[in-house]
């Protein structure tokens, strides 16, 4: 990467906020949908066993790429007078990956995981620490209203992820190949498109001032907390379910859950550009605004969840036998329950990326935190008696009360920040 990024011009025109949900929503969802293909495509291929391989490494990776990230992707959008620079959320991405990478080295070592899983975990886990940081140049053109750039950047990682992972798994048969080679072309992508572009739209020069890096990662804390407890509340069961019930059990459910990923994450595609823009009316006190954004963003999230439990009542055992085969078909009844946790997760993470926008940190590391207690005790008791069922009833459990704590927390932000004079009106 080079220290300094010269700046070609000054980001040309930004874009509307139409311009910038379309952009993002098109790039996000061909993105989640190759992801999702991937899923699928291993099942195919190689198997229900390697699908469990699969969703382990995924599940294992997910709470290391909290510390990763940081959680400071949407403090990063709402860092509107710029108290912080771009180059220094650069190298704070890049310390925190490599404690993160440390971190999980050790974890899958120390374990009592085969050589094979040992293997899949950590090389997924570096192919996540591409996405690590693909977020970050994510954030410095959506601050700009650059999201066109996020779109193409997506797609591209689309197509390198599903072309490679497709190819590499029906020649070599190996799953530790094909996420080695995915990876590979994931981290050129984000070298050769993403450093390229972020500094042709606006100055970066990659600041390696410690004072500095140690000041927005303590302010940046409570947010790392936040994310790898919200990580930890869907990891959970999944763990319990691998423990108890087995690899092939983890491979079925992972499997059947597959086709949620779609509303949960298109939800976060759709409130994700609204993040800066939280911020901005929040502080400004414009409360016609704030609330406005709110039910707008809240209103899509509804729209999409009703459109996954309609898909999944129609398509259900039917849908997932022509994806999936008959195997893992023969447990469509996993489906609807699943969907439902994702719809209740993604208004979870709506409420968390408001909380986030509005500084309100307490309130989202004691939210999470109440719901991985849940999540936990009711995954040891709910999996032994409902065997994979109880995965979904934990998590449902884990998200409902995760939800009326962050829902209480926003309402007495709102109501202490609006209940001055001196309102904007929108």
């Amino acid at each position: 990467m080079k220290k300094n990024m010269r700046n070609d011009y000054n980001g040309g025109k930004k874009l509307s906020m139409k311009q910038s949900i379309l952009w993002n929503s098109w790039g996000s969802m061909f993105y989640l949908g190759c992801q999702w293909l991937l899923t699928i495509l291993v099942v195919r291929i190689s198997g229900v066993d390697n699908a469990g391989l699969l969703s382990l490494a995924m599940s294992v990776s997910n709470i290391w790429y909290s510390l990763a990230v940081y959680g400071m992707r949407n403090f990063q959008v709402s860092d509107t007078n710029g108290k912080y620079s771009n180059g220094l959320y650069i190298s704070s991405r890049i310390f925190t990956g490599s404690a993160a990478l440390f971190g999980c080295i050790i974890y899958t070592l120390v374990l009592s995981y085969s050589p094979e899983q040992k293997l899949c975990i950590i090389i997924y886990f570096v192919y996540k620490l591409s996405e690590a940081l693909f977020d970050v140049f994510a954030g410095i053109y959506q601050k700009m209203w650059r999201l066109d750039y996020v779109g193409k950047s997506f797609t591209i990682r689309g197509v390198l992820t599903l072309g490679t992972f497709s190819a590499a798994l029906f020649l070599s048969g190996n799953l530790v190949i094909t996420l080695l080679i995915m990876t590979v072309c994931c981290l050129l992508s984000v070298c050769l498109y993403d450093i390229h572009f972020a500094g042709k739209i606006t100055n970066i020069r990659i600041c390696w001032d410690k004072k500095k890096i140690k000041e927005l990662l303590i302010e940046c804390f409570p947010l790392v907390v936040y994310t790898m407890l919200s990580t930890a509340i869907g990891t959970i069961p999944r763990l319990f379910i691998e423990r108890y019930l087995g690899n092939y059990k983890l491979g079925i459910y992972g499997s059947v859950a597959t086709p949620t990923l779609i509303i949960q994450m298109g939800a976060t595609y759709i409130f994700n550009p609204f993040v800066t823009l939280f911020a901005e009316r929040y502080h400004q006190k414009n409360k016609k605004g704030f609330l406005n954004a709110l039910f707008l963003c809240s209103a899509s999230v509804a729209g999409l969840a009703v459109a996954g439990v309609i898909g999944g009542k129609l398509l259900g055992k039917w849908g997932l036998g022509l994806l999936l085969g008959e195997e893992v078909a023969a447990h469509s009844d996993l489906l609807i329950p699943l969907i439902l946790c994702t719809v209740l997760t993604a208004f979870a993470w709506l409420l968390c990326g408001v909380l986030t926008a509005i500084r309100d940190f307490k309130g989202l590391v004691a939210g999470n935190a109440a719901a991985v207690a849940v999540s936990y005790f009711s995954s040891v008791i709910m999996v032994k008696r409902y065997d994979m069922q109880g995965g979904s009833v934990a998590l449902a459990l884990a998200t409902i009360v995760e939800i009326i704590f962050l829902a209480l927390c926003l309402a007495r932000c709102v109501h202490e920040n609006f209940a001055v004079k001196g309102q904007v009106e929108d």
